[in-house]
């Protein structure tokens, strides 16, 4: 597959990098006084009449949404499939934004897969329209027009996150995860061979150990998997915990935990913490007084970013972002769980076998007047 945007991330200057970067992340605010950069982000006549108005960036309904993409990029099973889909909405004033946290098992039918295929099916077959796919397909389904997109290589963010020292986060669950997939292991067979049966007249692949035990391909699964070496086992404790980049994504990743911690809902609720951590930690201090290692975090993130806002809506964004109290931020997390949730999880043989989510009663409809009540609920009261 080519190499994403290669053309396209040479043309960034540093402001626009670190910018995006900072506003990826929800933690703008404040940062771009701190460091004095209002003098450094005027660019041109459209840029000064989005700085003294409120025009210039794309909205509908007075809100501008963002979708926030995260791959596992090179050296992962599926790179280009989206681990993390968020999408930011926020009000013209900056005074509501609302994150909604998008399952990555989600089904799409128009793609006859899940929702986290969309960026990687763009890429692939539609010749690098991966964040232009991902878009559309957002849109449809919820109802809400999609802006701009921002995609984020997870490599980049273990960096990142290394570079300011590490994030302090609460786990508020005790989990265990037998099954987290080992990079670079994912085809390993462990010591087994697979070969070829044939049982009355059919062929079918079996997996043989050294006794010669078999197991039909085709029958493995979760609870009989045989390839244990392709998985590490993660254990995370209950309460405050200091995590370096490479344990902050396995956190955030993690989709087998015990303690209710395997499902999508929890997921989406420990990759915004862990979001918002990051906030944090870049607004300390230690990181905001060290010109050093705020250009190597603009350089990791510049090096492993995909995004189609323009470089003259860059001081459009950051005029938005000084606006943003933090506290006020809402989160919308969509659930299968619970009894009220918005999902339920769909019949494998109606999707080519695969375990998915759908709307509740299948009723694409409600799902979405319900995203869209979030959205735009300051403005309904």
């Amino acid at each position: 597959m080519r190499e994403i945007g290669k053309s396209y991330k040479k043309s960034f200057s540093f402001l626009r990098i670190f910018v995006l970067t900072i506003l990826f992340l929800i933690i703008t605010i404040g940062l771009v006084k701190l460091l004095n950069l209002e003098k450094y982000l005027i660019g041109g006549p459209k840029t000064v009449v989005g700085l003294i108005t409120d025009s210039g960036l794309e909205s509908d309904n007075d809100r501008t949404n963002v979708l926030l993409l995260g791959i596992g990029g090179r050296g992962h099973e599926g790179p280009d499939l989206t681990d993390t889909i968020i999408l930011a909405s926020v009000d013209k004033d900056a005074k509501d934004v609302v994150l909604i946290s998008i399952p990555r098992d989600l089904w799409v039918s128009n793609l006859s897969a899940k929702i986290n295929s969309a960026y990687a099916y763009g890429e692939e077959k539609q010749n690098g329209q991966g964040l232009d796919l991902a878009k559309k397909t957002v849109s449809i389904l919820l109802g809400i027009p999609v802006h701009y997109a921002f995609r984020i290589d997870f490599n980049g963010f273990i960096k990142g996150v290394d570079l300011v020292g590490g994030l302090d986060i609460e786990v508020e669950n005790s989990f265990v995860d037998p099954k987290y997939p080992i990079s670079g292991k994912e085809d390993d067979l462990c010591g087994l061979t697979i070969e070829t049966q044939e049982k009355d007249g059919v062929s079918e692949q079996v997996v043989k150990d050294a006794t010669g035990s078999a197991i039909p391909l085709s029958a493995i699964n979760d609870e009989n998997d045989p390839f244990t070496c392709r998985y590490e086992e993660l254990r995370f404790t209950k309460g405050l915990t200091h995590m370096d980049g490479s344990t902050a994504l396995k956190f955030v990743r993690s989709r087998h935990g015990t303690n209710g911690e395997g499902s999508d809902f929890a997921r989406s609720t420990r990759q915004q913490k862990v979001i918002l951590a990051f906030r944090q930690k870049v607004l300390s201090s230690e990181t905001l007084t060290s010109p050093q290692k705020i250009l190597e975090l603009s350089k990791t993130f510049g090096d492993t970013i995909d995004t189609d806002i323009k470089d003259e809506d860059v001081t459009l964004f950051a005029k938005l972002a000084l606006k943003i109290d933090p506290s006020t931020i809402r989160r919308v997390i969509l659930d299968a769980n619970e009894s009220n949730g918005r999902l339920e999880f769909g019949r494998p043989e109606d999707h080519g076998g695969q375990s998915v989510l759908v709307p509740r009663g299948g009723n694409w409809t409600d799902l979405a007047e319900y995203i869209q009540g979030e959205v735009f609920k300051l403005e309904e009261k």
